[in-house]
């Protein structure tokens, strides 16, 4: 038998300990937080990885964001001292080059801190600690290949590729760039 070079706990945050329902309702699994974010900040923990799904889409027409102000307190908190990040928030992107969802591409890069480097043709962008991805597929792309840089190879992450049927992709294949015109 190998050796497991990694053990991992996974926290999953929420606002509050009310089970999380994705956007298809009932109709797919819903998740179960185990902490919230006041909790965290609350505990001193310092979490080595954090995960920041794209939240719910800002107000386009004022620029304000619509992320819980805990959520926020909790990155803000946190991302400094993770070993990485993983995330679409312009506060921990601030100097960073990053990607984004391509359909909203635009908008985004528009209502984002200025010193932030945009990536418009990326399916994931690693800019030191800090990876983002371009969408909800690319996610699992990114996700996988971050599992390649914390194994030092493809070996499992083509594993887990072939057993849930995810075509292996580079950072360079995007075709939604080209399709929303963005290059």
């Amino acid at each position: 038998m190998g050796e497991i070079p990694y053990r991992v706990q996974i926290d999953y945050l929420s606002p509050t300990m009310d089970p999380v329902v994705s956007m298809m309702g009932k109709l797919a699994a819903t998740f179960n937080p185990t902490l919230t974010y006041t909790d965290a900040l609350a505990s001193g923990k310092q979490f080595d990885i954090i995960w920041v799904p794209a939240g719910p889409l800002p107000n386009f027409a004022t620029g304000d964001h619509r992320l819980p102000k805990d959520e926020i307190a909790f990155i803000v908190q946190q991302a400094p001292k993770a070993k990485y990040v993983m995330s679409v928030f312009a506060g921990v992107l601030s100097g960073k080059c990053a990607t984004t969802n391509k359909a909203l591409y635009r908008q985004i890069v528009a209502l984002a801190p200025k010193d932030i480097e945009w990536v418009p043709q990326a399916r994931w962008v690693v800019d030191g600690n800090v990876w983002t991805s371009s969408g909800v597929a690319a996610g699992s792309d990114m996700a996988l290949a971050f599992v390649e840089h914390l194994l030092a190879g493809p070996k499992v992450a083509r594993i887990i590729r072939g057993g849930v049927e995810i075509p292996e992709v580079t950072e360079k294949d995007d075709p939604f760039a080209v399709f929303h015109g963005l290059v």
